[in-house]
């Protein structure tokens, strides 16, 4: 175990022992990085996740459920950020220097509606989510899913800025989620840069989506002019919601082409090993340069 050493915490300004920490993934200990006593160690020791990205939207987004209606540990909280993350490469963003867009509107859309008949909600999971168009997440509102989902729950404590914390303190593993997907706090104010990031069309979207929540998907609507393909998978996409999968199928293959079974996967690779895969292979490359 590392040595103890005595320093001035950066937070509450005492002296005091430097924190202990562990890290959530490999389970080793080691002493802070940084001059913080393990007090103020504990406190701060979620601030990542909540600051990120996604613990800021997730905080939005539980405030529309109940404490019955979400994740209900770190495995399906988990599932729900991966989701989350493709949601996001799917939208694409692009940035002029003075506001960010999206270059596909998608939004994440419930199956079984938030507001359900009487006291029925339905979950924030992963299940239960579909990255579609917007405009269509709009028309359908409430629309009660066809089928017997059992995406709904009854409804139960609501969620606030006052118990959001908590909530997620009692149920999920924090630390470990923030570690595993590289979550870094929310930059304040600075100037905006320029940047595009190109998004994933509605027809690769719509076969990625029915493949993930369990359909026998080969193909992708190709071969069209842009704008019937765009009509072509909206009536897709509408005809799952209004109908179910089933017959969203049949109609996908009615208009799809056979595609390459990689191009409509999502790809579940951890961020954190995506980091560790790239040390190994630079490590290797500096070993065959070595050689010569």
């Amino acid at each position: 175990m590392s040595k103890q050493q005595v320093v001035t915490c950066k937070e509450c300004g005492k002296r005091r022992v430097k924190a202990l920490t562990t890290n959530p993934i490999t389970g080793k200990q080691r002493r802070s990085t940084i001059k913080i006593c393990q007090d103020c160690h504990s406190k701060t020791i979620d601030y990542k996740f909540f600051s990120s990205s996604f613990g800021q939207w997730l905080r939005r987004a539980f405030q529309r459920q109940c404490t019955n209606s979400i994740p209900s540990d770190t495995n399906e909280l988990r599932a729900l950020l991966h989701l989350w993350k493709f949601y996001r490469q799917a939208c694409g963003f692009k940035s002029d220097g003075q506001e960010v867009t999206k270059t596909y509107d998608y939004h994440l859309c419930h199956i079984d509606p938030i507001k359900g008949e009487g006291e029925l909600v339905g979950k924030l999971t992963y299940s239960n989510l579909m990255i579609a168009p917007a405009k269509l997440n709009r028309e359908h509102s409430n629309l009660p899913f066809p089928f017997t989902s059992k995406q709904s729950v009854l409804k139960g404590e609501n969620i606030t800025d006052s118990n959001f914390k908590d909530i997620c303190r009692e149920r999920y593993d924090l630390p470990l989620l923030a570690a595993e997907f590289c979550l870094i706090p929310q930059k304040k104010g600075g100037a905006l840069t320029e940047f595009t990031s190109s998004g994933v069309n509605i027809s690769t979207t719509l076969s990625k989506e029915l493949k993930r929540l369990g359909y026998p998907v080969t193909q992708t609507i190709a071969n069209h002019p842009p704008q019937t393909i765009e009509r072509l998978a909206n009536g897709v996409y509408d005809t799952f919601f209004k109908v179910g999968g089933t017959l969203a199928l049949k109609e996908l293959a009615q208009h799809g082409t056979q595609c390459d079974n990689s191009m409509i996967e999502y790809d579940f690779t951890l961020p954190h090993e995506r980091v560790k895969m790239a040390k190994e292979t630079r490590k290797q490359l500096e070993k065959e340069i070595a050689a010569f």
